[in-house]
């Protein structure tokens, strides 16, 4: 039977197997491909987070032009509500997945955001991010929204090693807004 500290380093290996680093979630923003990586599902639902953010980042674009009509403002809105309905659907596969699959120690340290909220801000630096690179006028935009993307990659994966280390838990909490429309 193994000891105490055996099981320990076990778990810390396995959970740092089957939780993507930083760097596998931001690649799977803009690639698709099956990496066959234990934690595929976080990997697939990140590339469609990403998705999701880049398709509400032109319908916001499109909410604010000037000289846009009422009509156009309205189906703007309508698809962003459409779009968060889904985002949310996204950020609860990945909380349900990681829940069946990660179980902290009740007594450490509760973490202020579920992994699904954390890959969702993932996806929203790094649309921010690509979105002002490809903007002319807006180079030091484009510079804060890196040092941004890499600060939060940074603390994810703080995150991943405190949660395989015990440290820190997560919450297993669903999201409470609803929106117009489900997936």
């Amino acid at each position: 039977m193994a000891d105490s500290g055996e099981q320990a380093t076990q778990y810390v290996t396995r959970v740092r197997e089957i939780l993507p680093r930083s760097a596998s979630i931001i690649e799977a923003f803009r690639d698709t491909t099956s990496r066959d990586h234990p934690g595929q599902l976080v990997l697939d639902t990140a590339n469609e987070l990403a998705a999701q953010h880049e398709q509400q980042w032109q319908a916001e674009d499109v909410s604010r032009a000037s000289g846009a009509s009422a009509e156009a403002i309205a189906e703007s809105k309508r698809l962003i509500d459409d779009l968060n309905a889904r985002r949310v659907a996204l950020v609860e596969r990945i909380d349900e997945w990681v829940s069946a699959q990660v179980h902290s120690r009740a007594d450490a340290s509760l973490h202020t955001e579920t992994l699904g909220s954390v890959v969702d801000r993932l996806a929203i630096a790094w649309v921010r991010a690509n979105s002002l690179i490809n903007t002319n006028d807006a180079r030091d935009r484009a510079r804060l929204a890196l040092r941004q993307l890499a600060e939060l990659a940074d603390a994810y994966d703080d995150l991943i090693r405190d949660v395989a280390t015990g440290h820190r838990r997560l919450p297993a909490w669903r999201l409470l807004k609803t929106y117009r429309s489900a997936p």
